[in-house]
């Protein structure tokens, strides 16, 4: 538990938000609150979604309705798939791995696992198990590259690693720190204790 309790810290500490979830079941519940966090934000209408489990793929389907949400696909219109991140208001992801002590989920991108729901969209949800919380940022690195037989909490090495530590922030405007310049303003982790992955 002093694990999960430190990614919190964390990840709160890097500006982001954090919702936790005993079980599956309460999953659209806590997508719902963010939903309606962010309705009166232009584009909130539209919700983009890639590298999720089936199982996690099937309960944001009961939150948001077909014409609002839109989830990749590999083998998809990738041009199609880049509009819609670009005018959605909301981007929903997985993660492959997350460290606590340095609060961030890292995102794994290739053929059927796009990361623009986690680039375009000015908000970006990351649903994740608390199986996949390292202690530390070095043994989130050792997993990836230990060998062994991989699978869906182990594939192979993907030719695109994304780390993200917070919501896209800059300080290069007159020394003042903004944020959402270069991508998602808002950022929020759901912490599921169900390994659903």
């Amino acid at each position: 538990m002093r694990v999960i309790q430190q990614f919190d810290q964390q990840w709160q500490k890097n500006g982001a938000k954090i919702y936790h979830v005993a079980h599956a079941t309460e999953l659209p519940e806590a997508l719902t609150r963010i939903s309606q966090r962010h309705a009166g934000n232009e584009g909130t209408h539209t919700v983009v979604a890639a590298g999720l489990s089936g199982a996690w793929e099937h309960l944001i389907r009961r939150v948001f309705p077909p014409e609002q949400l839109y989830v990749w696909k590999g083998g998809g219109n990738a041009e199609e798939f880049r509009q819609r991140c670009a005018q959605a208001g909301i981007g929903i992801t997985g993660c492959a791995w997350a460290a606590a002590d340095a609060g961030s989920v890292t995102l794994y991108g290739h053929g059927d696992q796009s990361l623009l729901p986690s680039l375009l969209p000015p908000v970006h949800v990351v649903i994740l198990s608390t199986s996949q919380i390292f202690p530390t940022f070095a043994e989130g690195l050792a997993h990836l590259q230990s060998p062994g037989p991989h699978n869906a909490l182990r594939p192979s090495l993907p030719p695109l690693i994304k780390m993200i530590a917070g919501p896209s922030m800059t300080g290069d405007i007159e020394g003042q720190l903004i944020t959402g310049v270069h991508g998602p303003k808002d950022l929020y982790a759901i912490v599921m204790e169900e390994i659903l992955v």
